[in-house]
């Protein structure tokens, strides 16, 4: 078996659950072979120690052992230089709708649109990506081959169809959890150049977390920004630095080196 056959089969035997995988490598366990020998190589995955790993991904906190996807892996090479992360409410309104919409009718074609596939924003973004000929990424918080949520399976296989990419660190039909979107976020800010925050209230919003961390490893944060009157997780990050945006000029222009 080789390290990489290894690093897949400990990530089928721990579900792709980071912490495990990694008390396991420190005390130099080998994980039982979960599937007949030869079938590894099978899986769709790369992992720590492939040379095409996402370099961005290497810098992150606990960067993924092991990354099993669906569609055009070669999509990574690209995200460093043009990777767009959109995250936002799971309970959008009309306006972060409409700025969104706005945001793609002239947004560069080079930019590939990461996001997790959850409702709400996440889901928008990846429909204009479509609509608007962008590429675009799904990072899940579940298996490679767990929709989520199950109204997502027609953005899932058309991702797949139009030249995209879906990723995840779990493997399978592996369920999600709360934690696993959680962890889910740090992916989706490491693969960006940029995060944009759409739309985000409270201090637990999963959205405001990614954007916090993004901030944490270097990246790009741009928000749109709110009226005074409301509570905003975009006005917070605006006031400590954030870039703001309103339309699709203001997001280009954050890609030109």
């Amino acid at each position: 078996m080789t390290a990489r056959e290894v690093l897949i089969n400990l990530s089928l035997y721990k579900n792709g659950d980071w912490g495990d995988m990694y008390k396991m490598i420190l005390k130099h366990e080998r994980a039982p072979d979960v599937v007949e020998e030869g079938e590894l190589s099978k899986f769709k995955a790369i992992t720590l120690i492939d040379n095409n790993y996402p370099v961005c991904l290497r810098y992150v906190g606990c960067p993924p052992f092991t990354l099993f996807y669906k569609g055009d892996i070669t999509l990574l090479s690209k995200l460093d230089k043009y990777g767009l992360g959109i995250v936002g409410s799971r309970e959008y309104s009309a306006y972060a709708k409409a700025t969104l919409s706005e945001i793609f009718s002239k947004l560069s074609k080079d930019l590939v649109i990461i996001s997790g596939m959850a409702k709400g924003i996440d889901r928008l973004a990846h429909e204009f990506a479509l609509k608007n000929g962008n590429k675009t990424v799904a990072i899940l918080g579940s298996g490679i081959d767990y929709i989520y949520p199950k109204q997502n399976e027609d953005i899932y296989n058309k991702i797949i169809e139009n030249g995209g990419l879906i990723l995840s660190e779990y493997p399978l039909n592996t369920p999600p959890s709360k934690n696993t979107f959680l962890v889910r976020n740090r992916i989706i800010a490491g693969l960006s150049k940029t995060i944009l925050l759409v739309e985000s209230k409270g201090p637990r919003s999963g959205a405001f977390y990614t954007a916090r961390y993004a901030l944490s490893v270097g990246k790009n944060v741009a928000c749109v920004p709110y009226r005074v009157n409301e509570s905003s997780n975009c006005n917070i990050l605006i006031k400590d630095g954030a870039y703001l945006v309103e339309n699709s000029d203001d997001v280009n222009s954050l890609f030109i080196n």
